[in-house]
């Protein structure tokens, strides 16, 4: 119609659409289409979008497959999607986009909207997040003949005989074909078990008793540490501690970093919320990954990207095990609450006199390390047992311990930012009105910095999987 270059018209029949000949798809939309997947579709009057799952609708009004919805987004999404199932009991703009709790950042995650479907309307949807294979799609095709019934295929495979090689060998769409994982709810996945590995019935921080996970830990900070060039001024000065100085005394009077860290005790974060509100996010962006972008998709290691501490990770699509270093108390809140962007620079980040918070380097967001090293310069001291609140956690022996927290952080398509010429509400905005998921630091190559960071803007992204205490090591 003139809009966009890639408007279509819908075809009339939609998912019910039986025709595979080349001229029509190429002529019409049908759900599961990239133009139909984004609204880049026309309807005529009368039509409706077919959205059979949560994922349909959340991607339908994401046109710029950012993975986040604006307010306007949403507005769309709430009269086009939720009022067709809920009509007049829809509720208004404001009192939905305040429960769905995007006010807090100015945009909505898919995990922040299917929960939001759920608590707040009661929708039972399937939320048609899929799994990485093909292979156990059934086809969901439904027969225009009387009895209705649903096509036989049982997987995907995809047709070798046909001039639509996208089409599976049972002649329907990869789009008409769903795992049952995909059909799955958002309450019926709140159910689900977390991991093999947690200990069953038990909530909270776990001590880890397994010697070779405590082995694997040990390694994993130690491959971690960076023993030349590891000086920040965020590590403080000698004489005046952090932010007491200027950064050329701070410099000059350097505090001394630790020859290497030794592991005291960890213990494993089992939060069935926060786990679920992460697989349900990272599983999101592993799709946004695999769809054709501008903005290259690559994958990126960092500094211990072989050393294996848990499960595997999802590597393709960067994610990594990082850092993030923080007093013990922050620490435990973490863990039970998830990361809280409004405390972001209030720590150890270098800030100017008299300044109760500093603008760290690429944006309010959460910054994690690759090494022990960068994250140890922001923990601190754990106090004795009878000065800490719950959970209380042991110091286990004389001397200094200090904490931090190793988390999973699902990176997606990740920003490469080389120099200091940062813009940082672009940043932000590339985030969440773009294609990319983080920011990956990298400025020691090209400016000799001592340390690379990872930065994400949305605490779906990161799991605090286990709270570490350590001692430094000076000989």
């Amino acid at each position: 119609n003139g809009e966009h270059p890639g408007m279509r018209l819908a075809c009339k029949y939609g998912d019910d659409c039986y025709r595979k000949d080349p001229r029509h798809l190429e002529q019409f939309a049908h759900p599961g289409d990239r133009n139909y997947r984004i609204g880049l579709v026309v309807f005529k009057s009368g039509q409706q979008p077919q959205l059979k799952t949560l994922w349909d609708a959340f991607q339908f009004y994401d046109p710029d497959e950012s993975g986040h919805l604006s307010q306007d987004e949403f507005s769309e999404l709430l009269v086009g999607f939720v009022r067709s199932l809920l009509g007049a009991k829809t509720p208004t703009l404001e009192k939905a986009w305040e429960a769905s709790g995007a006010s807090h950042t100015g945009y909505l995650n898919f995990r922040a909207f299917a929960a939001w479907t759920q608590e707040h309307l009661g929708l039972e949807y399937p939320l048609g997040l899929e799994e990485r294979s093909m292979s156990m799609r059934r086809c969901r095709f439904r027969r225009l003949s009387a009895d209705g019934g649903r096509c036989s295929c049982e997987a995907y495979v995809a047709a070798v005989d046909s001039e639509d090689r996208a089409l599976c060998r049972c002649g329907h769409k990869p789009s008409m074909h769903r795992s049952d994982f995909a059909q799955r709810t958002y309450s019926a996945v709140l159910k689900e078990v977390a991991c093999s590995s947690w200990a069953p019935g038990v909530d909270g921080l776990v001590k880890v008793e397994d010697s070779g996970e405590l082995d694997r830990l040990q390694a994993f900070m130690t491959a971690s540490h960076k023993s030349t060039d590891n000086w920040t001024r965020d590590r403080g000065c000698g004489l005046h501690g952090v932010n007491g100085c200027q950064a050329s005394c701070a410099s000059r009077n350097r505090v001394r970093v630790p020859h290497g860290y030794l592991l005291v005790s960890a213990y494993r974060n089992q939060n069935q919320d926060l786990w679920t509100k992460y697989t349900i996010a990272r599983t999101a962006i592993a799709e946004d990954c695999a769809r054709p972008c501008k903005d290259p998709h690559e994958t990126r290691g960092v500094a211990c990207s072989g050393t294996l501490v848990t499960d595997e990770l999802d590597k393709a699509n960067n994610e990594w095990h990082l850092f993030h270093g923080t007093s013990p108390q922050r620490c435990k809140s973490i863990c039970s609450t998830n990361f809280r962007l409004a405390l972001a620079g209030s720590g150890a980040t270098w800030k100017d006199a008299g300044k109760e918070t500093g603008m760290p380097l690429y944006g309010f967001g959460i910054y994690l390390a690759e090494r022990i090293t960068k994250a140890d310069e922001y923990s601190s001291p754990l106090p004795p047992e009878t000065e800490q609140t719950p959970p209380v956690i042991p110091r286990d022996g004389d001397g200094e311990v200090f904490t931090t927290l190793l988390c999973r952080v699902m990176g997606g398509r990740t920003n490469l930012i080389t120099t200091n010429e940062i813009e940082v509400d672009k940043l932000r905005k590339d985030v969440f009105e773009g294609s990319y998921n983080s920011v990956f630091g990298d400025r020691e190559v090209s400016l000799g910095k001592p340390f690379r960071e990872v930065v994400v803007y949305d605490k779906d992204q990161c799991y605090p999987e286990f709270l570490l205490v350590y001692r430094r090591v000076y000989e």
